[in-house]
């Protein structure tokens, strides 16, 4: 009894490599300039697990899925390659100890989360040392009566007591899932905890490396306690920190609040990688009773982010959704969309210590390639992957031919949206159309609540709610305000033969996106229209009518024609200055944003 309690209170000890006589040099770890370049490995397939074993269900394809990827990947020479928990079979390990044509090449690491082993699979590990393989794991299982443990793999060409040799690194769960969902005791009941977090570092001021597997995630605040972080430079140096997962549920409040430890320090990074959306347990998909996504993700902090619409909307088209967590604490994530198997990312280094600044830029993380496993599982590149938020508008009744305009940017249909329910950060002044202003792209931090209408991958109760009001009120302005000419207060009343709708003219950015009226032609209205919603307080439509204002300058007419709708009741309202005179003639200068 009093050795179960001591052993519980030494689970996740944090181990430098050093402390095991190895060494090495990795890409990944370096702190200069240059990007790094990752596979992430998005495996999908029927997950299988009882009290024998942990994995999937066709060991043969995925197999042959993990030796397609990983070839491809040493022909690209990428630096770090991650696959989820319990995703990788033994087979490819075995394949990798016995091809060094399959090897990863110096300075690459491998980290890949690999299907349950039991004891009889460590044994024959232990056995595989020789003088150009180092196998290291620790010996928690000869005396325990559970089943297997749940290993990720680090593979990687290293030293051993000074001799070159292919490591791998095996790193056992320290902690099972939570028991939430049908057949998680089966883990609890079954494995065998590891006690080791094993931190690789290529020196004393290179970037560390550590990874947390799934559900020990949820108890990482917990052991890294003071004592620890100065024992393992926590607050100093920079960590990249991998968290491969199958989690049906990534945004539980416990993984919420992980992510929020994390990045509460700086010089922190995260990649969470979790089994692709396809991906089923019987007949089941993993993720239908949840949030219906993966929620991989990389979450940084970076205060020289490249936010431009050109670089946001290719990653956008590649599957790499931006979201802002605290633009005041400069807390970023790229979420994965999690249908594409495969994704060929660029990094910048956690923290970089070379170079002059602006060599140093930490811009986020560039998607170059994403593909798919075809049905003979050969990797296939894709241009692009649809992100289906037109086929979502559309089964919500929303009939806007500009939103439901395939070929109109994501970014402006993002503006026009903020802009049309109110929701505008007047003190950013001209810049309050900026990506990072916009609060459709605010990730709330305490609940991971998605408020984008171009990236709806998610049906959390919360992203949901916040989809039904937007597009509900696109639907108020589109369909029961703007085609009502009766409506219109006084100062807009110019615009009532006009035929207007909700859309952004093709030179709305010449006036800094402020005016979201078209008239038939297409052209555009000196008009700010808004809908805020029904049963409202008076202090949020005088809250949205006064930012809405404060966008135009004192003199600039365009502050006559805001007009913020709202309900009360069945009856449909407005606040606007009913002291102006209507506008009579549409802005002339195509580069003014003061008008």
């Amino acid at each position: 009894m009093l050795a179960d309690i001591l052993k519980a209170y030494t689970l996740m000890n944090f181990k430098d490599i050093s402390t095991l006589h190895i060494t090495t040099e990795l890409e990944v770890l370096r702190r200069d300039t240059q990007r790094y370049s990752s596979f992430l490995y998005q495996h999908k397939g029927v997950f299988f697990a009882d009290n024998k074993r942990i994995g999937n269900d066709n060991q043969e394809e995925s197999g042959t899925k993990f030796i397609n990827v990983l070839t491809k990947a040493k022909e690209e020479n990428i630096s770090l390659v991650l696959s989820p928990e319990y995703s990788c079979p033994k087979s490819v390990i075995d394949e990798i100890i016995a091809n060094p044509e399959l090897q990863p090449s110096q300075q690459k690491l491998w980290a890949l989360g690999g299907e349950s082993l039991n004891k009889e699979e460590l044994n024959y590990f232990t056995g595989l040392q020789n003088e150009n393989i180092h196998i290291h794991f620790e010996d928690g299982y000869t005396t325990s009566d559970k089943s297997y443990v749940d290993p990720l793999y680090y593979i990687f060409k290293g030293q051993h007591n000074g001799i070159d040799k292919l490591i791998i690194l095996i790193q056992f769960k320290t902690r099972h899932m939570g028991i939430w969902t049908e057949g998680a005791d089966i883990e609890r009941d079954n494995i065998i905890h590891g006690q080791s977090i094993y931190i690789i570092k290529n020196n004393i001021t290179s970037t560390r490396l550590m990874s947390l597997i799934c559900s020990e995630a949820m108890n990482f605040s917990e052991f890294l306690t003071q004592q620890k972080k100065d024992e393992i430079l926590w607050g100093d140096m920079p960590f990249l920190i991998l968290h491969p997962q199958i989690n049906p549920d990534p945004s539980h409040q416990d993984f919420i609040n992980f992510r929020r430890f994390i990045l509460n320090d700086e010089k922190k990074e995260l990649i969470s990688l979790n089994w692709g959306k396809e991906t089923y347990i019987g007949e089941n998909n993993l993720y239908a009773k949840k949030g219906n996504t993966a929620r991989s993700g990389i979450f940084f902090k970076s205060d020289q982010l490249n936010y431009s619409k050109d670089c946001i909307e290719r990653k956008h088209n590649k599957g790499l959704y931006f979201l802002y967590i605290n633009n005041n604490y400069k807390k970023y994530v790229f979420f994965l969309n999690s249908q594409i198997e495969l994704f060929h990312i660029e990094h910048n280094s956690v923290d970089i210590n070379t170079g002059t600044l602006p060599q140093r830029r930490r811009e986020g993380p560039q998607v170059l390639h994403i593909y798919n496993l075809l049905e003979d599982f050969k990797i296939n590149n894709l241009v692009k992957v649809e992100d289906n938020h037109i086929v979502n508008l559309n089964e919500r009744g929303i009939i806007n031919t500009y939103f439901l305009d395939e070929t109109k940017s994501i970014i402006d249909k993002e503006i026009l949206l903020n802009i049309s329910t109110g929701k505008v950060k007047s003190k950013e002044q001209s810049r309050w159309c900026e990506i990072i202003n916009l609060d459709s792209f605010s990730l709330c931090e305490s609940d991971e609540c998605n408020n984008r209408l171009t990236y709806i991958e998610d049906t959390y109760q919360s992203s949901e709610q916040i989809r039904q009001l937007n597009c509900t009120s696109i639907i108020e302005i589109d369909q029961n305000i703007l085609p009502k000419p009766e409506r219109y207060p006084h100062s807009i009343k110019h615009l009532k033969d006009k035929k207007i709708s909700l859309a952004y003219a093709t030179n709305a950015m010449n006036f800094n996106y402020k005016y979201n009226i078209i008239n038939y032609g297409g052209n555009l209205e000196k008009a700010t229209i808004c809908y805020v919603g029904s049963a409202v307080s008076p202090k949020v439509v005088e809250k949205a009518y006064d930012e809405l204002q404060k966008l135009f300058d004192e003199e600039s007419p365009g502050k006559d024609t805001v007009v913020v709708f709202y309900k009360h009741g069945n009856s449909i309202l407005e606040k606007s200055n009913h002291e102006a005179g209507a506008i009579t003639k549409t802005p002339t200068s195509n580069n003014s944003i003061t008008e």
